[in-house]
């Protein structure tokens, strides 16, 4: 029987049906994670494991984890992070040979000072890079990683039933105004919550009543100064961090996602369970997730005008709000639901060990 080592930073919800997907397929999987303990989870009678790696100078967590490999002598081990793919490579140095699979979510530049990044995308240690778009998948392309070594899929799965519990309390539930734009974002610079406030401004000078609602940290109160400038601080909302989101996201008449630089927002995602509209920049992997027009209104990043009529088109337009939500919902089925992605896995993993074995054969 194939056995596989997965290694996450914190346990997630699309772990428990990943297992059972796997033991299913005839596959023998380990879970462990780096962040937070799991004591008293079972994945099929199974209980993870907790791995303490904190850094790649993390000697004590890099042998440990050499010390669960031999223990569970796998045939795949896969890395949801960089730190932990690393310390895999570290870790197995002197071992037979395991096939590694590095998770990429994020599009980032190749740091040629850095012995990680080294070591993961130029030691030739790394099978399978396992990429969430098309977007992260170019970016590795541009490092001379080969279209044989990337396999793109979403990183976790999701469930319809998930969307449906949460509550929250207080005013932000109850909308002031005709219309609700919202965003859920920490703020950051990247994250262009600014050329949300003016593209509302645009929308209030052309005589919509509108507010905006914005889920998230935003601790030096940036957003709110920001609004005072422009006029419209009486048309925002900023709720704080709220855990699950989507309590206030059924609220939103159009959530906007104005982000500078993004991979796969997974806000996106909650907003097509949710049957939520979306606006938003063209950047990264957003257009492949907007079914490039098909599924929501794209933008060009830092143009607020722009911005605006993308949402007066939603708003204004119930039929193309109405198609919107269709297709988001039917991408959210054939793409992120949990049973696709978990097959995807299963795939990966067999596809793999069959790789595997046809090397054996040559020798």
């Amino acid at each position: 029987m194939m056995k596989v080592l997965l290694i996450q930073p914190q346990m997630r919800d699309f772990d428990a049906f990943l297992a059972k997907a796997l033991k299913e397929a005839g596959i023998e999987a380990v879970f462990a994670y780096t962040e937070g303990r799991t004591e008293g989870h079972l994945f099929n009678g199974c209980e993870p494991v907790w791995l303490r790696v904190r850094s790649r100078l993390d000697v004590a967590g890099i042998i440990s984890l050499r010390r669960l490999i031999r223990e569970i002598d796998p045939d795949i081990v896969y890395c949801g992070t960089a730190l932990q793919c690393f310390a895999t490579i570290v870790a197995a140095v002197g071992y037979r040979p395991i096939k590694i699979v590095f998770y990429r979510g994020a599009i980032r530049s190749l740091n040629y000072f850095s012995p990680s990044d080294w070591l993961i995308f130029k030691s030739g240690r790394v099978s399978v890079f396992h990429c969430n778009s098309q977007a992260v998948a170019n970016a590795l392309r541009q490092v001379g990683i080969r279209d044989t070594q990337i396999a793109i899929f979403p990183g976790t799965g999701y469930f319809a039933s998930q969307f449906e519990w949460g509550s929250v309390e207080g005013r932000v539930l109850l909308r002031s105004a005709t219309y609700r734009i919202g965003a859920v974002a920490n703020y950051r610079k990247v994250k262009g919550l600014e050329f949300l406030i003016e593209a509302a401004r645009f929308l209030l000078e052309r005589g919509m009543d509108i507010e905006v609602v914005i889920v998230g940290s935003d601790l030096k109160g940036c957003v709110g100064r920001f609004a005072d400038r422009v006029g419209i601080r009486g048309r925002l909302i900023c709720t704080g961090p709220i855990t699950p989101p989507w309590p206030v996201m059924k609220t939103f008449d159009c959530l906007v996602v104005p982000s500078l630089k993004e991979s796969l927002p997974k806000v996106i995602i909650e907003a097509f369970a949710c049957q939520i509209p979306v606006v938003a920049t063209r950047v990264g992997g957003i257009p492949e997730m907007l079914g490039f027009g098909e599924a929501g209104e794209l933008v060009e990043p830092g143009n607020s005008e722009a911005l605006a009529k993308a949402i007066q088109r939603v708003l204004c337009d119930p039929g193309k709000a109405a198609k919107y939500k269709d297709q988001g919902q039917r991408i959210f089925k054939k793409r992120y639901e949990a049973g696709v992605v978990a097959t995807q896995y299963v795939a990966l993993f067999n596809r793999l060990a069959w790789e595997g074995k046809a090397h054996a054969k040559q020798f």
